[in-house]
């Protein structure tokens, strides 16, 4: 059983839901109107009402009734009312990620959830109740919840203030059909990030998932996932066979050095440590191959991009990281048999940047005799926060670039990109997959570039 089998099944609580291949008659594909409403084949949405019409549903090859046409309430996204929040406000602007006083009910690991705080809803006070006045004794960043002090502030930043807010979770709820043909709705548990897709009762199926996100106060055909599709059925462009030197080593016994080098998904942001994809790599792989002399090394730095490595970490236009640390020479003096690369924060690069970067780092591996994993990166929620962008299946101009410079210079990749966009056929929304709630995979994402890494470790 693969890794992501595993994760997947913790995640996908109902084991309805695991490996189902659902084929409805008259099945299409989901259609968005622009105003949110819409229809959802073979779904409709009518007064905040989600229609489930009768018909026979074919589900992992047996016939599932559904016997009347089913009207269901999914009610609204929860939202979170916190009073007189301790706290002080930052001397640094908020804005970006990080600058300034975070908020701790929208905080997860590591960020405020992006686009939790509800806009208008920060009230902060004195000591003495007095309310103070965003933009003169205050101001605020509400995409990563964030506040500091005012041009004119009546505080100072050793002030204790009382913040009052409200922020939305998220929740998956599920539309199941029992052995009667009835369908009904099991709601999921409410959550900042990562919510749960709810287990179905004991002889039901789950026909659909629905996603209630941050703002989610009405239902939209964006919020609905019909299960169309097994994760088995996704087609990527991973491939074995690529990697003949380090496969050789491996199977004689001899010692391997394996690298891996990225960004904070890479480091292994917002998951434990025995649930990051580059730890869990060595675990498999491991087990995989007892007779190998496996070794490891892990150069990645969060927020870095694979350029700044090449300028050790002063790439112009981009902020400056450690250059005893962001340097690709440390990653070269590993003198690895094989590179494994990841580096989401590539996606800002337009291609010219990325072909020469990507470019240098063929000229220096190539002439090392190193090989190299490629691996798409995982996606990550846009800063418009468009639900559309779920289901839509279109690669980003990285993922592209990716997979024609792989091709062109015989390097294999590890397309978990291509993973991630089949979610939705799996009635998965991939807003709910990440532990920062914006860019930063839970144990499940990370299972992902796991098991598509392993699969090019084939002869």
């Amino acid at each position: 059983m693969s890794y992501f089998t595993i994760l997947r099944q913790r995640f996908l609580s109902a084991t309805g839901v695991v490996s189902l291949l659902l084929l409805v008659r008259g099945f299409g594909q989901p259609v968005d109107s622009p105003a949110g409403k819409g229809t959802i084949d073979p779904f409709r949405i009518e007064r905040g009402q989600l229609i489930v019409p009768a018909g026979t549903y074919l589900v992992a090859g047996k016939p599932v009734q559904v016997a009347a046409e089913a009207r269901l309430r999914i009610r609204p996204t929860d939202i979170v009312q916190v009073e007189a929040e301790e706290t002080l406000l930052s001397k640094k602007k908020p804005e970006g990620f990080f600058s300034g006083t975070m908020l701790r009910g929208p905080k997860t690991g590591s960020i405020g959830a992006f686009g939790s705080l509800i806009p208008g809803s920060l009230v902060i006070k004195d000591a003495a109740g007095q309310r103070l006045i965003e933009m003169e004794d205050y101001l605020v960043s509400t995409p990563f919840a964030l506040i500091g002090i005012g041009p004119r502030s009546r505080v100072t930043p050793a002030t204790k203030v009382y913040a009052s807010y409200a922020y939305y979770t998220q929740r998956i709820d599920s539309v199941v059909v029992d052995r009667s043909g009835a369908v009904s709705v099991v709601e999921g548990q409410a959550q900042l990030y990562s919510p749960p897709i709810p287990a179905a009762p004991v002889g039901s199926v789950t026909i659909a998932n629905v996603y209630r996100p941050f703002r989610g106060t009405e239902l939209t055909a964006g919020d609905v996932f019909p299960i169309k599709a097994s994760a088995v059925q996704v087609a990527t462009a991973t491939r074995g066979g690529l990697i003949p030197r380090t496969m050789a080593k491996i199977a004689a016994g001899k010692p391997v050095k394996v690298v891996c080098w990225g960004d904070s998904i890479t480091v292994g942001g917002d998951v434990k440590p025995e649930e990051a994809w580059a730890n869990r790599l060595q675990v498999e792989l491991r087990a995989r191959f007892p007779q190998a002399q496996l070794t490891f090394a892990n150069h990645s730095i969060g927020g870095t991009k694979s350029a700044q490595w090449l300028a050790n970490g002063n790439y112009p236009g981009l902020p400056k990281q450690n250059a005893e640390k962001c340097r690709f020479d440390l990653v070269l003096e590993e003198k690895p048999d094989l590179v494994v690369m990841e580096f989401l924060n590539d996606v800002v690069f337009p291609e010219d940047v990325l072909a020469s970067t990507y470019a240098a780092i063929h000229e220096e591996l190539n002439r090392r005799g190193i090989e190299w994993i490629i691996v798409t990166p995982s996606l990550k929620i846009p800063d418009n926060y468009d639900l559309a962008e779920m289901k839509d299946e279109t690669p980003r101009l990285l993922d592209l670039f990716l997979l024609r410079f792989a091709s062109s210079h015989g390097y294999p990749v590890a397309d978990a990109a291509a993973r991630w966009r089949h979610f939705h056929r799996e009635g998965t929304p991939f807003f709910a997959l990440f532990n920062n709630a914006y860019n930063h995979p839970n144990a499940l994402g990370h299972g992902l570039f796991v098991d598509e890494i392993l699969k090019c470790f084939t002869p």
